[in-house]
């Protein structure tokens, strides 16, 4: 049977989200997501699901992601959606409750720029793992054209729970050299979603802040999708807490250029813990419009 649904496509910094505003169970978020994702006009890399605002407590508003994973850029879009529907004219604040996040999030909004800002949940554990026995291509800042069993070595893992992201630093973005630590870590720890941040060998410093390019690499278990993204939230916050964290003590300022816009991150290090974390950037929204389906 087909049916019409009303969606919102948001862009927070090349991320795109598809938003379904009608109400789905949770068995049919897989099947309902993979049309959407095939429809090349919306250009989708991930979808989320808009609920009923839960009717007590000081949530707002309330979705969850297809994979029921934690995104920061769904986050954060979600919060701009739900301050327009509000009516929130310019600099305001709204409260949302998320899937794959124990907390009530605050996202700062100003809508006449379409500017969000977020306090994102803090990670789960930040540990490191040997991936020094994977057979890896060429490390991009390798002199000698060798395949590198050991250009990995002890690398980040950043798990929020919801979603373990890995910062691997200065290896080629590939399927292949993604898809055999996805194959390692899928084995070892089955999280619901994982990521690869593939980032710069070498931040640059930009007066007191840190910039490091990097391309994000998202695999979501339920619906076996993965993409490499055109930004990526939450694994934004895995990197900047594992970089402020070899940093020290102190609030460290990071820029992160990906590959369809940039995120600005900074991270709270107090006692050598991650105290607080911070991400932010502009989102586009579309208009609502309505697709068919098939259910």
């Amino acid at each position: 049977m087909k049916k019409k649904i009303k969606i919102i496509v948001a862009d927070p910094a090349g991320n795109i989200t598809i938003f379904v505003k009608d109400r789905f169970e949770r068995s049919m978020y897989p099947g309902v997501a993979r049309q959407l994702l095939a429809m090349e006009s919306l250009g989708g890399e991930q979808v989320a699901f808009m609920l009923d605002t839960p009717s007590c407590g000081r949530a707002q508003g309330k979705m969850e992601m297809c994979g029921l994973e934690f995104c920061g850029n769904g986050s954060r879009s979600f919060g701009l959606i739900r301050a327009k529907e509000m009516g929130i004219e310019g600099k305001g604040s709204v409260f949302v409750d998320v899937s794959g996040c124990d907390e009530i999030l605050t996202i700062e909004v100003d809508t006449n720029i379409n500017y969000t800002k977020v306090k994102m949940p803090n990670p789960v554990k930040v540990s490191k793992i040997d991936l020094s026995s994977l057979a890896i291509d060429d490390a991009k800042n390798s002199d000698d054209a060798k395949n590198s069993y050991d250009a990995l070595g002890s690398i980040d893992v950043v798990d929020f729970g919801g979603i373990m992201h890995l910062i691997i630093r200065g290896i080629e973005a590939t399927e292949k050299n993604f898809e055999a630590i996805k194959d390692f870590i899928m084995a070892k720890f089955n999280p619901p979603a994982m990521g690869v941040m593939f980032c710069d060998g070498e931040m640059k410093r930009e007066g007191d802040t840190l910039v490091c390019p990097m391309i994000p690499v998202v695999y979501v278990k339920d619906v076996d999708t993965t993409y490499f993204e055109g930004s990526c939230g939450s694994g934004t916050t895995a990197c900047a807490a594992a970089m402020g964290l070899e940093m020290g003590d102190g609030i460290h300022h990071f820029i992160f250029p990906q590959p369809a816009g940039v995120i600005e991150s900074t991270a709270h290090i107090s006692g050598g813990m991650v105290e607080k974390i911070f991400i932010e950037g502009k989102v586009e929204l579309s208009p609502e419009m309505e697709v068919e389906i098939e259910v």
